[in-house]
């Protein structure tokens, strides 16, 4: 051992024998604070220390050596040169048999110096793969305590959840022989009962009353069938009621909806009667209109200029009639295709006022008409339809003075609708 050189010291002791060879030959030479050394390395440190020259550490590392590895080292005796010695400790390295092979590679006569550090630079290498294995075998040690400990932890809740079931189980099992006694109880009395009845009907007052009983079930079975068909009866018609009732709820609101554009129309048409009344003799309206102002109940829209967007093109002359009945001015955009948004947005731009007929028009250019009108606070009025009575009601909306005031926006008569599929007329 201390023959070699001292760099071969460290692999020799740290491949050969372990940590705990080495502190039981401590024990065994006497050397106390050796084998009370805190930590694995410095009992190790000591031992490569100590080979470098003879002594009693040394002389006991060398016989353990000799003693343990005996047959490889006879086995390396039958090697005649350092190509053969070499070959025996490649045979032995791919066989893993490394820490006998090495101690008799390392001290074999004919070993030289390529030889042994050939055999060192193995020694070197497999060290460090053996140090990634082993560190590889530590990340996976550490990951299977992890999942041990899951498992541990899944094993005790689920352990207290079987204990859980079964202290249920047994709770039901003791609620289920309470519930046998029970019956075995009822049984018992259900027993005597027969036996009571079968003493009984032998009793002519009892067969009577049997045969009565019988006729008062079938009469009431046959009761009982006219009672469901007049529930039957009876869900129908209110069926029926809650429809006739929808419908005059319909009905009603269509009506009123007439109502208020009859009555718009009739104050249009008298506005025309008067109109026509005041006429100058060249055939223009006397006082240009001041007539007008005196008279209760006309709908004067002061000049005003009205855009309809969308709306019936067949009607857009009669829409255009009762704008002028009214003092006003009209134009019109056929809220589809025909006709650019750009126009669009200029024709609200120029407007005093906006009537837009929901079932006569795109929905872009209903949905732009209500941005645009909210954005501005323009007076706006959407209505459900395009029929003449609804505009003059749109029309009774912008002209009369309390709604001058409180138009600030898009409002709706009738309740709001969506534009319908059939789009712009």
């Amino acid at each position: 051992m201390w023959d070699l050189w001292h760099k071969y010291h460290c692999p020799i002791i740290g491949t050969c024998l372990e940590v705990n060879d080495l502190r039981r030959l401590a024990r065994k030479v006497g050397a106390r604070m050796l084998n009370q050394a805190p930590t694995d390395f410095e009992v190790h440190v000591s031992f490569v220390a100590a080979a470098e020259e003879k002594n009693a550490l040394s002389i006991a590392v060398q016989k353990e050596l000799e003693r343990r590895y005996a047959r490889s080292v006879k086995r390396f005796a039958a090697a005649k040169s350092s190509a053969a010695l070499l070959e025996l400790w490649q045979q032995a390295l791919a066989e893993g048999e490394v820490q006998g092979a090495f101690w008799a590679v390392m001290t074999h006569g004919l070993a030289d110096v390529a030889v042994r550090s050939r055999a060192y630079e193995d020694i070197h290498m497999l060290s460090h793969q053996i140090g990634a294995g082993l560190r590889a075998d530590l990340a996976a040690l550490a990951k299977a305590r992890k999942e041990l400990a899951r498992v541990r932890k899944d094993s005790e809740t689920e352990a207290k959840q079987q204990a859980r079931r079964m202290q249920a189980k047994l709770s039901e099992i003791g609620q289920l022989r309470e519930r046998v006694a029970q019956l075995e109880g009822i049984e018992q009395a259900y027993e005597a009962m027969r036996e009571r009845l079968r003493a009984l009907e032998d009793d002519p007052e009892r067969r009577a009353l049997r045969t009565q009983v019988t006729e008062l079930e079938q009469d009431n079975e046959r009761q009982g069938r006219q009672l469901a068909d007049a529930e039957l009866r009876a869900n129908a018609l209110e069926a029926a009621l809650g429809a006739a009732e929808s419908e005059v709820v319909e009905i009603t609101a269509r009506l009123n909806e007439q109502v208020r554009a009859c009555e718009a129309l009739e104050r249009l048409v008298g506005i025309g009667a008067e109109a026509a009344g005041c006429m100058a003799q060249d055939g223009a309206p006397c006082c240009e209109g001041q007539c007008r102002e005196g008279q209760d109940g006309v709908l004067d829209l002061a000049g005003r200029r009205i855009l309809c967007v969308g709306g019936r093109s067949d009607l857009a002359s009669r829409y255009r009639d009762l704008v002028q009945r009214c003092n006003g001015e009209m134009i019109r955009h056929d809220g589809g295709l025909e006709d650019s948004q750009q126009r669009l947005q200029a024709a609200l731009a120029s407007a005093d006022a906006v009537i837009c007929p929901a079932d006569a028009v795109s929905h872009n250019a209903y949905s732009r008409t209500k941005r645009f009108c909210k954005r501005m606070g323009k007076p706006c009025v959407l209505v459900p339809r395009s029929s003449v009575g609804a505009f003059a009601e749109a029309l009774t909306a912008l002209a009369d003075p309390p709604h001058q005031q409180a138009l600030q926006g898009p409002v709706s008569l009738g309740g709001e609708r969506l534009p319908g599929p059939s789009g712009a007329a």
